[in-house]
């Protein structure tokens, strides 16, 4: 439950304020891509923290790095509440994305010490089941404390939140890495440790999997927000709960992936996966362009590509960090840097098109079909043995 909890600290502090994005606009007396570029601004911060934190969990151990990490999470929202313009709220969105990256990273890092193969994608899917919910239940808890407290309450949330997640993890997180296992922090041994990942055909294409899938999610988290108030007319609490509802099919598909585990490969459930978004993306791109079903024709089909994503996200992450046990806090990083990144790129974007629903399923569909050309191209033709993972686990 603890790195659940570390995980979806990331994801709560990106989403749990969207449905504060129209107010902010108004408040600071802004344009939407400016409000948006402050969602730019957590994901940058995220990528830097996950760089920095994943080598440093690898030469100092899983503890000492997490616990500065979300601190400076618990100080950075705590100052937010008395952010005085958009371009303050921005920077310390950066430090926020910076404090929030130390939990997944550490969390993703301790379940490669302690599981691999099989057992490890059942360990993934169950912190991705919390990536998952995260993103879609903070907006309905921001959307509810919007109708008291205004957009100050949601960091003040925050801020509770990760003061807890750092107490508990103080207290009673025990380190997983052993001082023999830990890799010098200097600097010829990383440029050994990121050669090795660069060097790795199978990392790489789990690795751009991922960041695609990132990219279509965020472009959906993004834009949202603005189709359904704006474009839909949902006041902010029914946004809230209408993007709450996308929950149950995560749920379901994500306790479905363990299942699937015992009878399929890591890599053909990572298929199966792939091939449930991409068509899901065609009929959402089908609905809009035609009008049919109106807000139904988007939400309906987009609900079932998030859902089929949660079979893609742990079995990617299970091949990537297979065969890089000493290196996972540097291979975890660069994984969920590439993701952060990524969704940092993909924000804007939906406001440079439009934010309709035909210009959020073409975008949605375009990384879905790169991200299973990634698959394709690096991963199946690399190989990926009968066990489902890389087979890199007996060469290192």
């Amino acid at each position: 439950m603890l790195l659940g909890i570390m995980t979806g600290l990331g994801p709560a502090t990106v989403d749990m304020y969207l449905p504060a994005l129209p107010q902010l606009a108004d408040e600071f007396l802004t344009s939407t891509s400016s409000v948006q570029a402050t969602l730019t601004g957590s994901l940058l911060g995220m990528a830097a923290g996950q760089l920095v934190i994943g080598p440093l969990s690898d030469s100092m151990g899983r503890r000492r790095p997490m616990i500065f990490g979300v601190s400076v999470h618990v100080l950075s929202s705590l100052a937010m509440i008395a952010a005085p313009s958009i371009s303050v709220l921005m920077a310390l969105r950066v430090l926020q994305g910076f404090g929030a990256a130390a939990g997944a990273i550490t969390a993703m890092a301790i379940v490669r010490d302690l599981f691999t193969g099989r057992s490890a994608s059942t360990m993934f899917s169950r912190l991705v089941l919390v990536t998952g919910i995260a993103p879609v239940l903070a907006p309905a808890v921001g959307g509810f404390l919007m109708s008291f407290t205004g957009w100050r309450g949601i960091f003040l949330v925050l801020a509770a939140t990760s003061l807890v997640v750092v107490t508990v993890c103080a207290v009673a997180l025990p380190e997983t890495l052993p001082t023999h296992a830990r890799i010098p922090a200097r600097p010829r041994a990383m440029a050994r440790t990121i050669g090795t990942l660069l060097r790795d055909r199978i990392y790489i294409g789990a690795l751009l999997t991922q960041a695609l899938m990132f990219s279509a999610s965020f472009s959906y988290v993004s834009g949202m927000s603005f189709i359904l108030q704006d474009g839909y007319g949902l006041s902010a609490g029914e946004f809230g709960y209408l993007f709450s509802a996308g929950t149950f099919g995560m749920i379901v598909m994500s306790q479905m992936n363990p299942v699937l585990l015992r009878w399929l490969t890591t890599g053909q459930v990572l298929i199966l996966g792939l091939a449930g978004v991409t068509s899901s993306g065609v009929v959402m791109t089908a609905l809009t362009a035609s009008g049919f079903g109106g807000m139904w024709g988007l939400l309906l089909p987009v609900w079932g590509a998030l859902a089929c994503q949660q079979l893609i996200i742990p079995n990617s992450q299970t091949i990537a960090l297979s065969g890089h046990g000493e290196r996972s806090g540097t291979a975890a990083a660069f994984l969920t840097a590439s993701m952060s990144l990524a969704g940092a790129l993909a924000a804007p974007l939906l406001g440079v098109v439009g934010t309709t629903a035909i210009a959020l399923s073409v975008v949605m569909l375009t990384f879905y079909v790169l991200s299973a050309t990634a698959t394709a191209t690096l991963i199946r033709r690399s190989g990926i043995r009968a066990s489902g993972v890389t087979g890199a686990d007996s060469a290192t």
